[in-house]
């Protein structure tokens, strides 16, 4: 039966994926990163502005993954990007790609989960930061705090299961928090920030939800905090799932919550 269910999964998933081969790339927005404001790059990249120190997470700038085509243009403002930080979740080819770190500046400071820090130091990057749940960042100009994600931070699937790892940013007055992947958890219950970037792609077939989350347990999640905004992300982009966006965020909008900030690949969203 389980490996009924997987050629299933798969015929359908590489289906979809075909098609996009044949349609044209959507169009996106490509606006300004200005202070203390979040864009998002799509899927789980967002280029957070913090009183002018730039983080990135989890960048992902290909229009390939594998055989999974990028749905959407990229915003041009990845051409000319200088970052300050660099923040990954965990090592799955969407949220860890080697030509993406590639490109960035290798005098920005990259916080990497277990598993991740010689590969990082392969890269090139000058300054690498290991954390595990419950660690703390701390420079003279920000404060980053390690959460357990639960989710299988392995590439492969195999050997120890790495960490997943969520982050809360600080910053002078302003903080936010990035979910990263996970499923539904009660570890980021009373968190303080200003804006929880949470995951709400990535659930179909129900089994994922071992390790993902739906729009309605995202939602949950975020409620378990002190936070005035969700922004969703980790859907639009690349279909690696059987769920469809527009069914995402007709959810989304179904929650009935001012709270939830809905924005476009490309958008900036300034708090």
């Amino acid at each position: 039966m389980k490996l009924f269910s997987n050629i299933n999964f798969l015929f359908h998933l590489t289906s979809n994926n075909i098609k996009q081969y044949f349609k044209k790339s959507e169009p996106v927005k490509s606006e300004e990163i200005t202070e203390n404001s979040i864009n998002w790059f799509g899927h789980a990249t967002t280029v957070i502005n913090l009183s002018d120190k730039l983080i990135i997470t989890d960048p992902v700038f290909s229009s390939l993954l594998g055989y999974f085509k990028r749905t959407v243009k990229k915003p041009t403002y990845i051409n000319n990007l200088t970052v300050d930080y660099i923040l990954l979740s965990h090592g799955h080819m969407d949220h860890l790609n080697f030509s993406s770190l590639r490109k960035l500046n290798k005098d920005a400071i990259i916080i990497v989960p277990k598993g991740y820090f010689r590969l990082a130091k392969l890269l090139g990057f000058k300054s690498v930061i290991l954390l595990h749940p419950g660690d703390v960042y701390e420079d003279d100009f920000v404060k980053i705090t390690a959460y357990e994600a639960d989710h299988d931070g392995r590439r492969f699937y195999i050997g120890n299961d790495n960490e997943s790892i969520s982050y809360l940013i600080e910053r002078e007055s302003k903080s936010v928090f990035f979910a990263g992947d996970t499923a539904l958890t009660n570890n980021f219950k009373d968190i303080n920030c200003d804006v929880a970037l949470m995951p709400v792609g990535c659930y179909k077939p129900d089994r994922f939800s071992y390790m993902h989350c739906t729009p309605e347990q995202s939602y949950e999640m975020f409620k378990m905090m002190n936070c005035p905004v969700m922004i969703p992300i980790h859907y639009k982009t690349f279909q690696i799932s059987l769920e469809n966006f527009e069914e995402t965020e007709e959810t989304l909008l179904m929650l009935n919550d001012d709270a939830i900030k809905i924005i476009d690949i490309g958008e900036t969203f300034t708090f």
